[in-house]
């Protein structure tokens, strides 16, 4: 490693004219300690990147009149860097940690210069030794040790003012005598988030006690339901029809005690010979919903005609909570025995809604 005491900045300047090919870095992205970029340190004479300290690495010890070099680069350290237009001069420094953007903070600092009709700079120097200017000086960086920052910014108004942007920095940290250092990187962090907020908001509302309504049940439109024609199926005449849409309607919110619908049915007579009948238990009877059933409104299983039981629970409701209106309806099939004559039979179904 090369050991300079002589300031590298303006001498670089200079010899970058020559350069072809050279990338240039302007303040594109913040890092976590501030920095417009990472900023990487080379030795300046072979221009190898220094090792920083990391969480698992102690990082490599410079010396402290070590000649390095700052590059924007972790591969390439004659990358550029880039000044905004408004910029006028360069210089390095050494900072506290965190004031590093307060030019009069700056412990020690040295005078810098451009690639020759541009705004760029070419491996500003990092030599702690080199930062001839400011006070208290850089002796008294070496003499306290601790932690600082070492870097280069872009100035204007004869170095009284920071530039609108560029200004690269890492943090370091010296040993106190012998002025030893190492160096850490700050890594790009994402640009921060939207802002944002919240706030918390009392709600106050003043109730009153709630009132049970009623539980009513609404027949279908029609006082009569007729089947449809009747076909012969294993011999016997069978029918088949739906009764009609009917509603519970349960209002009670206060006390939602569920409810349960039956259902009954008398026998079948001729409509010609009233002494000829056939019995109630040909009525089958399949209770289904109209569009969506309540999730704690429980249906009946189906009553088979031939087989079918009066009267027989048709639907309920439990009381966990109130179920403002049900619709209901009823899938019916009527099987004539083979034995009875034909003609119009005629029985009258009752449905009975009660509360539990």
């Amino acid at each position: 490693m090369l050991r300079k005491n002589a300031l590298r900045i303006a001498a670089i300047g200079v010899a970058a004219a020559s350069l072809v090919g050279a990338s240039a870095f302007s303040a594109a992205a913040a890092t976590s300690n501030g920095s417009d970029a990472t900023y990487y340190l080379y030795d300046s004479g072979n221009e190898t990147l220094i090792a920083p300290k990391t969480a698992s690495d102690a990082g490599h010890v410079n010396l402290w009149d070590d000649d390095l070099v700052g590059s924007p680069s972790a591969t390439d350290a004659r990358s550029l860097f880039s000044c905004p237009t408004d910029a006028e001069t360069v210089q390095t420094f050494i900072s506290p940690v965190g004031q590093e953007k307060v030019r009069s903070a700056w412990v020690a600092y040295a005078d810098g210069g451009f690639k020759p009709g541009t705004k760029q700079i070419l491996e500003p120097g990092a030599n702690l030794g080199a930062q001839v200017l400011g006070s208290p000086g850089a002796g008294s960086v070496k003499a306290a040790g601790g932690n600082y920052s070492v870097g280069f910014a872009c100035e204007k108004f004869n170095n009284v003012a920071l530039a609108s942007a560029g200004i690269w920095f890492a943090p370091i940290s010296v040993t106190a005598g012998s002025g030893d250092w190492t160096y850490q990187l700050s890594d790009t962090v994402a640009p921060p988030a939207p802002a944002s907020g919240s706030f918390d908001q009392t709600i106050q509302a003043t109730t009153v006690a709630g009132q049970d309504g009623i539980l009513t049940l609404v027949a279908p439109a029609s006082a009569t339901t007729v089947l449809g024609t009747a076909t012969l199926v294993g011999g016997q005449s069978t029918s088949t029809g739906n009764l009609g849409k009917f509603t519970v309607k349960d209002d009670r919110v206060v006390t939602h005690k569920g409810w349960t619908v039956t259902t009954s049915v008398t026998d079948f007579t001729n409509s010609g010979d009233s002494a000829v009948t056939i019995d109630k238990k040909q009525l089958g009877i399949e209770p289904i919903a109209v569009g969506t059933k309540p999730a704690n409104v429980t249906l009946s299983a189906a009553q088979v005609a031939g087989a079918a039981v009066n009267p027989a629970l048709f639907a309920q409701a439990d009381n966990t909570t109130a179920v403002a209106t049900t619709d209901l309806d009823a899938k019916l099939t009527f099987v004539a025995p083979g034995d009875k004559p034909a003609g119009t039979y005629t029985s009258k179904l009752t449905v009975t809604l009660a509360s539990k």
